[in-house]
Parts: structure tokens; C-alpha cells; sequence
């Protein structure tokens, strides 16, 4: 179903991501998928997770922790800034 929505952070750097480690990887993708679900409607809250985090490969490999971190808070701000900015926003700058 999430390939059907439209595009989200969860898609950006997959050439940079290629030459990583593994642990790197899963921890980007699963970072990605809890920062979109945090930062998100309520309808893209139904297909991402949470709490997508592996407790064991958090708390032993630095890979998997900072790739996790710099994911969550890369894909909350990109998914929150998306859908929260208002359409009219664009056109009336100076007044709130």
C-alpha cells in the first residue's frame, strides 16, 4: 500500500545509502518509517509504524543508532513541513 502514496522522505538518498553497511541501511529505513508516522496525518499514520526501532541492534551498533537518529528527525521534518504547510501560505506570506 505505501507504494501507492505519494512520495515521501522514505525514497530520498537510496544511491547514497547503497555503499553503507547494512546495519546502517535497516536503521535509515526504520528511523524513516517512525520520523513519517510522527510526522504525519492520521490517514499516513494507518501504514507507517511508530515504534519501528530494533532494541538490540540500537544498543550495540553506532551504525544502526546514527542512521536511526539522523532518519527519524530527516523524515519528521520533511514529512511535517509537507503536510502541515498550508496551501495559502504560498500565496500570502506576510499575513498569519
Amino acid at each position: 500500500m505505501q507504494k501507492m502514496l505519494p512520495s515521501l522522505a522514505d525514497s530520498d538518498y537510496k544511491s547514497e545509502l547503497s555503499s553503507t553497511s547494512n546495519e546502517y541501511r535497516q536503521g535509515w529505513k526504520d528511523g524513516c518509517e517512525t520520523g513519517i508516522s510522527g510526522g504525519s496525518n492520521t490517514f499516513y499514520k494507518m501504514f507507517y509504524r511508530n515504534n519501528k526501532v530494533d532494541g538490540y541492534l540500537i544498543s550495540l551498533s553506532s551504525d544502526y543508532r546514527d542512521a536511526w537518529d539522523y532518519a527519524f528527525w530527516y523524515c519528521f521534518r520533511t514529512t511535517y513541513i509537507r503536510q502541515k504547510s498550508s496551501l495559502w501560505s504560498s500565496f500570502f506570506k506576510g499575513f498569519r
